[in-house]
This record gives C-alpha cells, structure tokens and sequence, in this order.
C-alpha cells in the first residue's frame, strides 16, 4: 500500500484541478460571436477558421472561408459587433441576430447559430443576405455547390504574367470579332457555362454599338494591363479581374470574369469601356 499511496495522492490532486477548470465560466455566445470576426477582420483567418465548430468546417474548407471573408468585405480592419437578439434554443444552440460594421463603413446583418463544443461557443452556421438580398444564406457552407464549385474556388491564382496574357489574349479575340462582326469564333472560346446562359446572336447584339462605330482596341498589345484591383478568385469559383489599359489613343477599362474549365480558364463575362 505504500507504493500505491502516492499515486492516489497524485490523482486525487489531478482530479481536483481538474475539477477547477472546468468550474470556470466560458465567454457568452456574443463574446465569441465577436472574437470570431475580430480574428477575421484582422486576416487571422486561421486562427477564426480553427475556432469554429466542427459542423461549421466539415461544411467549407480553409481556402474557401477565407475567400468568401474577402469576398464579404470582413477584413478591412476592426469590426464593430451589434448584437439585437438573442434566442436559445431547445437544443440548448444559440441563436444571434445582428449587424456588423466594418472598417470600411460597410452594414452587414449576420445571422448565427452557436453550440457549445470544445468548452466554449463555437459558429455553427452564419449566415448573411443573399448577393440578390432576398433571402438569406450561408455564403461559407460548400453544401450542393457541386464539385466543381470547390475544384476553382481552391485553384491557385495564376500568376500576374499568366493573368496579362489571359486579358490580353480574351480582348484581342473579342477585338477580332468586333473587326470581322462575326462572333462564332469568340463564341467558341469562351466556358461553355456562358454559352448555356446565351446565344451568340445576344452576345453580338452587345458588341453591336462597337461594330457601327468601328472600335479597334489591337494597340493594347503595345502595352501591359494595369489591375485597378488585385485579381482574386472568389468564393464562387470566379477568376475576377478589373483594371485598364492607357494607350496613346484612349483609356479602355475592362472587367473580365472567368471560369475553370479543364484544363483553362474560360472567360464567363466581359465588360469593355473605352474612353478617348
């Protein structure tokens, strides 16, 4: 018994530390609510990531939270946190409702769950208005998006010369067909998403107003594209880039948006303005 005595001793302290920690009061719900999108508003997008339920990641991946956080303007510095209610739930969740201010002035109304794991309350679903604003929705949830949703919200960005020839090469094609107003070819090469969503008759029924005016834009090739903001993949899947061209007849500003494809991007919209 004397050999036994002192590893008893030393479990019973064990227990009773133990048994103190766990006596200790977790933060609110809308402390760690807060402490979520501080972390977030901060770029720890990590450290917010890891402090999520695991119901919350099983449902996104890394790549994907942090490009939708981007994308809902959550990292632009200190976020302020107004919570309006508070609903618990049979399941013993809490429900938040509230609005975020961010450090760009921008209102965001969330809407959260929270559970309780881990010793502590952890985002479970957020949610926010939908991009249209008619309903709401879990904009981080990857959930009957379709795998191909997640294969080009994952991609890497290409890199910047890569991203100067794609605009390059998708503008020229598009000045091709503007010369030749035919636009079969550069029908062709865009995603075939795009092609679902119209014809080619729509399509050159937009350009039309460049046709009759006789736009050429092939002096861009004497110069390179300046991104007026940094390329980025959303948390769609959507290749954006937006900048312009200065050349020594006019200023052509152009908004592009494409689609992986296997094995390239495809180009999914395009937006050309040109000024003298």
């Amino acid at each position: 018994m004397k050999k036994i005595l002192p590893l008893l001793l030393l479990l019973a302290v064990a227990l009773s530390v133990t048994a103190c920690k766990q006596s200790g009061k977790i933060p609110s719900p809308e402390s760690a609510a807060t402490d979520f999108f501080q972390k977030i508003s901060e770029s720890r997008f990590q450290e917010a990531y890891d402090s999520a339920a695991f119901g919350f990641r099983a449902q996104t991946d890394f790549p994907s939270f942090q490009a939708t956080a981007k994308e809902l303007g959550l990292n632009t510095g200190t976020v302020s946190c107004n919570w309006l209610s508070e609903e618990r739930t049979e399941e013993e969740d809490v429900k938040l409702t509230g609005e975020l201010l961010s450090g760009n002035g921008a209102r965001i109304p969330v809407h959260l769950t929270l559970i309780q794991e881990r010793r502590a309350w952890r985002v479970f679903t957020l949610r926010t208005p939908s991009q249209s604003g008619n309903k709401k929705e879990d904009r981080f949830s990857l959930l009957g998006k379709g795998g191909g949703f997640k294969s080009s919200a994952n991609r890497e960005l290409p890199s910047l010369k890569s991203l100067q020839k794609l605009t390059e090469s998708s503008l020229l094609l598009l000045n091709r067909a503007v010369q030749q107003g035919d636009f079969n070819e550069f029908y062709n090469t865009v995603s075939l998403t795009w092609q679902n969503q119209l014809t080619v008759n729509q399509l050159k029924r937009e350009f039309q107003p460049f046709i009759d005016a006789h736009v050429d834009i092939s002096d861009i090739q004497q110069c390179e594209p300046v991104f007026d903001t940094p390329p980025e993949i959303t948390s769609e899947g959507i290749l954006s880039l937006d900048g312009h061209y200065e050349t020594r007849r006019n200023k052509l500003t152009f908004s592009l948006h494409f689609i992986f494809e296997f094995p390239y991007w495809k180009l999914y919209g395009v937006k050309v303005q040109i000024r003298g």
